[in-house]
C-alpha cells in the first residue's frame, strides 16, 4: 500500500469536518446572484433567502441555532437553492429594496425567475422554519401561485371572485387579510354580504374594525355562530382578534384617533369583557404616549377595580381549582402514561398550584415598576404601596423586593428600602438566582 504522508491526511480530515459541517446545517452559497438564479432554474428549486444585517441580534440568534440544525440542513440543502446576504452592503440593499424587507430577519422563497413566491418575518425556530418549507413546497405545484395572484391584484384586478380566491391563498400562508376582506365585502350585493360563505371568511379571515365587515358581522352575529360548532366562541375570538390588532397598532403608533375607535369597537362586540380589557390596554397607550397622570389614573381605577378587588383567598381557591383540574388526565396516566408528558407534568406539579397568584402578582408589579421610574409625586407613589405588598403576599419574589425597596427608596425612606432590599437579596440566594442586582443596589443604598 502506498504510504499516506501528513498533508493528505490534513487534507482528508479537512474534508470529513467540511463534510459534517455541511451534513448539520444549510450550506448558503457564496455566489452571485445571477448565478443563483441559474442554479435554481437548472435544478428546478426555489431559492431560500436568507436576508441579515449585522447588527440584528435575532439574525445571529438563527445562525446558530435554526440554521444550524442537521434536520433543516437535510431538508433545506435537498429542496432549495440557499443564499444568504446582509442587506444593507452591496447587491443586498437592491435585493432588500426589491422584496421590500423592512425588518430582520427576513427569510425569502424566491422563484428561478425572481418571482416572490413566500416571505417569513423574524426570528424562526427550526420546527417553524420547517413548517414554512413544507408550506411552500406543498403550494410550489399551484397551477395559480400567490405571486400570479398578487400580480392581478397590483394591476387592479378587484371581482368578488378574485377577491374570495386571493383571500383564501394568503391565508394558506397566515398572510393578512384584514383589507382584503374589506374589499371583497364591498365588492358583494346586499344578499351575498349576509351569505354563509361570506360569513365564514369574515370570521376565518379578520377584519378591520371601522370597515363594513366589522358592522356585518355585528348585525348577522347569531347566524355566523350558527356556522360552527363552538360558533359563539369562534366568532367572540374572530372579534378579540382583530380589535387586539388595532389597540397593537394604536399602541405602537401612539395614534389617539385608533386606539379610541379599539376601545369603542370593543364595548360594541364583547360588551361583557370589554370595560376590563379596555381599562388595561390605557395603561399601555398612557404609558407609550408618556402622559404619566392619566397612567396614574388608569392604574388606580384598573388595578382597584379588578385586581385588588379580588380576595386573596379566592385567588388561592381557584388556582387549587384549576390545578386539579389540568393534573386530573395525569393522575388517570392518560397523558403520562408513556412518559412523553413528564416534562409538561413536572412543570404543573410546581407551578400549577399558583398560576393565577403569579399572573395577579406580575400585573401589580409591573404598575409598580412603572410607578417608581416615572411617577415623583408623593400622594401618587404612596398609591403603589398596597399594590406591591398584594404582590409579595401572593408570592414571594427578589424582584417584588426590589421594586419595593426602590418605591420606598423614592419616597425618602432609605433605612426602609435597605430592609427590603436585604429581604430581596437573601430570598435570591435561597431561590439560587442571580444577586448582581440586588447587591448593586444595596451598595448604592449604603
Amino acid at each position: 500500500m502506498k504510504p499516506v504522508n501528513l498533508s493528505q491526511i490534513c487534507f482528508l480530515t479537512l474534508m470529513w469536518v467540511s463534510a459534517q459541517t455541511f451534513s448539520q446545517g444549510i450550506s448558503f452559497r457564496q455566489d452571485d446572484w445571477q448565478n443563483v438564479l441559474v442554479q435554481a432554474k437548472a435544478q428546478n428549486k426555489l431559492i431560500f433567502v436568507d436576508i441579515y444585517t449585522t447588527w440584528c441580534r435575532p439574525c445571529k440568534e438563527m445562525d446558530k441555532k435554526t440554521f444550524s440544525e442537521a434536520s433543516v440542513g437535510d431538508k433545506f440543502n435537498n429542496k432549495f437553492i440557499n443564499y444568504k446576504i446582509d442587506a444593507e452592503k452591496g447587491f443586498g440593499i437592491t435585493l432588500a429594496r426589491r422584496y421590500n424587507v423592512t425588518s430582520y430577519p427576513t427569510c425569502l422563497f424566491v422563484d428561478a425567475t425572481e418571482n416572490l413566491v413566500y416571505k417569513q418575518e423574524g426570528y424562526l425556530g427550526s420546527t417553524d422554519l420547517l413548517k414554512e418549507a413544507d408550506l411552500v413546497l406543498t403550494n410550489q405545484s399551484d397551477s395559480k401561485p400567490i405571486y400570479v395572484l398578487e400580480k392581478q391584484y397590483n394591476d387592479g384586478k378587484r371581482d368578488p371572485d378574485f377577491l374570495y380566491e386571493f383571500i383564501a391563498k394568503r391565508s394558506r400562508y397566515n398572510l393578512d387579510n384584514m383589507t382584503l376582506v374589506e374589499e371583497y365585502v364591498k365588492a358583494l350585493t346586499p344578499i351575498q354580504q349576509s351569505s354563509d360563505k361570506t360569513l365564514r371568511l369574515v370570521v376565518n379571515n379578520g377584519f378591520k374594525i371601522d370597515g363594513k365587515a366589522f358592522e356585518l358581522l355585528l348585525k348577522y352575529r347569531e347566524k355566523a355562530e350558527g356556522l360552527f360548532e363552538g360558533g359563539d366562541e369562534k366568532v367572540n375570538q374572530a372579534f378579540s382578534t382583530s380589535i387586539n390588532e388595532f389597540f397593537y397598532q394604536a399602541i405602537e403608533t401612539k395614534n389617539k384617533v385608533l386606539f379610541e375607535k379599539a376601545l369603542q369597537a370593543n364595548l360594541k362586540a364583547l360588551p361583557n369583557t370589554a370595560d376590563r380589557v379596555n381599562d388595561k390596554n390605557k395603561l399601555a397607550f398612557y404609558l407609550a404616549i408618556k402622559d404619566v397622570n392619566k397612567y396614574v389614573e388608569a392604574a388606580e381605577n384598573y388595578l382597584d377595580q379588578y385586581v385588588m378587588f379580588v380576595q386573596i383567598e379566592s385567588i388561592r381557591k381557584q388556582d387549587l381549582w384549576e390545578y386539579d383540574k389540568m393534573m386530573q388526565a395525569y393522575r388517570l396516566g392518560i397523558k403520562d402514561s408513556t412518559g412523553t408528558g413528564a416534562p409538561l407534568y413536572n412543570n404543573i406539579k410546581k407551578h400549577g398550584r399558583f398560576t393565577m397568584a403569579r399572573l395577579t402578582a406580575n400585573e401589580l408589579h409591573d404598575v409598580v415598576k412603572t410607578f417608581y421610574e416615572q411617577v415623583d409625586t408623593p400622594t401618587k407613589l404612596e398609591k403603589a404601596i398596597p399594590w406591591i405588598q398584594r404582590a409579595i403576599e401572593l408570592v414571594e419574589n427578589p424582584d417584588y423586593y426590589h421594586s419595593y425597596a426602590q418605591l420606598m427608596l423614592k419616597l425618602g425612606d432609605k433605612q426602609k428600602a435597605l430592609d427590603i432590599e436585604q429581604k430581596a437579596y437573601e430570598l435570591a440566594l435561597k431561590e439560587k438566582i442571580d444577586t448582581q442586582k440586588f447587591t448593586s443596589a444595596l451598595e448604592k443604598m449604603k
